[in-house]
């Protein structure tokens, strides 16, 4: 499945990767550098304009402390906010930031049990079944923080029990690791605004926690 926001992403690791020696690279610190400019639109604008930049940062001493201060120009703090889950399905961005918040939690398939892994068999579920919304308000589904990774053939075993059944018959764990909220009350079609919200809360936390750790020396808060 492709998620990635623009090709032009994965130019500046090449190049990195082209002139560093895998024991010299920071290959926690270029994912972590990707996500974050996939969540930020790096290169939705001028893209050819911050192309040059990113790829004249590639060649200074700290290329990845380079790249994350042209990043600073977009937003002076490096971290998600649950705003940036609120996004249609078209956004690849917002699904690439939901793949990277639910893979830090070891994102597992709702029925195997199994780690999902970015691949042709993966396949979008919406959590809150858009067929249960009423219909003028049924396109509020179509929403990054109402998508979960599953394996192909999940979607049709859970069909289109609502989430306040087919929840209840998935692990704790299982939930967890796609960052779906513990609180079961909010499992329910009528609930769906508040269920986002919270799962947008959870998903900014756990993207932020994986940067933390891909990124232990650096300074990522506007302060």
């Amino acid at each position: 499945m492709d998620i990635l926001w623009s090709g032009a992403l994965v130019v500046p690791i090449i190049a990195l990767c082209a002139t560093t020696g895998p024991r010299h690279r920071d290959s926690k610190g270029l994912m972590a550098w990707l996500a974050l400019a996939a969540l930020l639109h790096r290169y939705s604008g001028s893209s050819e304009t911050a192309l040059d930049q990113d790829l004249k940062a590639c060649r200074e001493p700290d290329p990845i402390g380079a790249l994350l201060k042209n990043l600073r120009q977009v937003r002076s703090a490096l971290v998600a906010e649950p705003s940036d889950f609120t996004g249609a399905l078209a956004d690849r961005s917002g699904l690439l930031a939901l793949y990277v918040a639910c893979m830090n939690r070891g994102i597992l398939d709702f029925y195997t049990g199994a780690k999902v892994l970015l691949q042709n068999s993966v396949d979008r579920h919406h959590i809150l079944a858009r067929g249960q919304f009423p219909v003028n308000t049924r396109a509020s589904a179509d929403n990054v923080a109402n998508i979960a990774f599953i394996v192909g053939d999940v979607n049709k075993s859970i069909g289109q029990s609502g989430p306040e059944v087919y929840l209840k018959r998935i692990e704790p764990r299982v939930l967890k690791s796609q960052c779906i909220p513990a609180d079961q009350s909010l499992w329910a079609i009528d609930r769906a605004d508040d269920f986002w919200e919270a799962r947008r809360r959870l998903l900014a936390d756990s993207f932020n926690e994986f940067l933390r750790h891909s990124l232990p020396q650096r300074r990522l808060g506007s302060g």
